[in-house]
């Protein structure tokens, strides 16, 4: 009977030893950064995200056809020209990459003024706000290397009442981009139609 118990005992022994080995070497660990979309949050990252600008166009043809570009605004680039008709539809993006500290949010905000003219040249301002946006990750540990949030159809802001036509006009936009770290950066763009 003692016999009996020690080989039991044994076999436990060893069972637990198996599951073990199994839980330390057959599983990775659940705080892993290991896809390449994440970057681990270090300690300290005095440095904010890099951003840049995109703008697309899609443009609705008489014939039916629907062709569209993508543009990335060059860095520095602070103003922009687009077409304010109703088959052209304008939007914008705004891009941030953190490859240290990754991107927790993105918070973009604007504005709009334009100049209408009637046919005896009566010009009236009209101008507004845009609704804000904004995308943000619940990250901590590890975070998202790139964030991407949009503005779409600006355009559909840059109208004049009935019997006056668009003289001139524009959307202004201002972009908040945080890290994982707290650091920000805020950016501005204008897209003059």
């Amino acid at each position: 009977m003692v016999m009996s118990i020690e080989r039991c005992t044994q076999q436990k022994f060893f069972l637990l030893l198996g599951v073990l080995a199994v839980l330390v070497w057959g599983c990775k660990p659940c705080n892993s950064c290991d896809d390449p979309k994440l970057v681990k949050v270090p300690a300290v990252d005095p440095s904010p995200p890099a951003f840049h600008w995109e703008m697309s166009q899609t443009v609705s043809h008489s014939n039916g056809t629907v062709t569209s570009t993508i543009s990335i605004v060059p860095g520095g680039t602070t103003i922009v020209n687009s077409t304010a008709a109703d088959s052209v539809t304008t939007t914008v993006y705004l891009a941030a990459n953190d490859p240290e500290s990754g991107v927790q949010c993105i918070y973009i905000q604007g504005g709009f003024g334009l100049t209408c003219m009637n046919s005896d040249s009566m010009v009236i301002a009209i101008d507004g706000i845009l609704k804000s946006q904004s995308q943000c990750v619940d990250l901590t540990t590890c975070c998202l290397k790139d964030l991407r949030i949009a503005v779409e159809d600006l355009g559909s802001s840059i109208h004049c009442p009935d019997g006056r036509t668009l003289s001139s006009g524009g959307v202004g936009l201002t972009g908040i981009i945080v890290n994982c770290k707290g650091m920000q950066d805020t950016v501005n763009l204008t897209v003059q139609f």
